[in-house]
């Protein structure tokens, strides 16, 4: 697997990642159904290094920073994977990839995420990673259901230590 740089041409693969209006709010709570590349492109203006994961040229896998505070934070966004390749690491392969961008390339402090309790496989991986909850907050879903959004954290100094204790 390998990563680089969103082009204008993944734009479509990103689409079809989400299957069900709900996989939809859950990687992209703004964007309304079905996620078309319109909304994709008019939200890479307040995005941060739009990146993909690859295999074997196909475009596999999506994230991005969707806020970044120079010297401060960044929170992971829109983190997606193709629905036939979901549990093979694709995304943890990514959240890798974009933890190590942020501590390494960005030299930042620390790095949030936000994810809906109901999305059991992504919190599973987020506490395999590393990262911690610090906040819960509550919202509706756009079909009226109440749901928890936690705010997850990782700080540069404890993706130092894991890396040690993993080499």
């Amino acid at each position: 697997m390998t990563h680089r740089p969103l082009a204008d041409a993944d734009i479509p693969a990103v689409c079809g990642f989400p299957r069900t209006p709900e996989e939809l709010y859950f990687l992209f709570p703004r964007a309304v159904w079905p996620l078309t590349p319109d909304q994709v492109r008019a939200a890479l203006p307040q995005r941060r290094d739009p990146t993909v994961a690859t295999l074997g040229g196909r475009v596999v896998g999506y994230g991005n920073f969707a806020t970044f505070e120079e010297g401060r934070t960044a929170s992971l966004g829109n983190l997606s994977v193709d629905p036939d390749l979901r549990r093979h690491g694709i995304a943890a392969y990514l959240v890798g990839v974009m933890i190590e961008r942020a501590f390494v390339h960005h030299d930042l402090p620390e790095l949030t995420l936000y994810c809906f309790n109901t999305n059991t496989p992504a919190l599973l991986l987020y506490a395999k990673l590393g990262l911690v909850p610090m906040a819960l907050e509550t919202r509706v879903t756009p079909w009226g259901d109440s749901i928890g959004l936690l705010k997850l954290r990782m700080d540069r100094d404890t993706w130092r230590g894991r890396a040690v204790l993993a080499a």
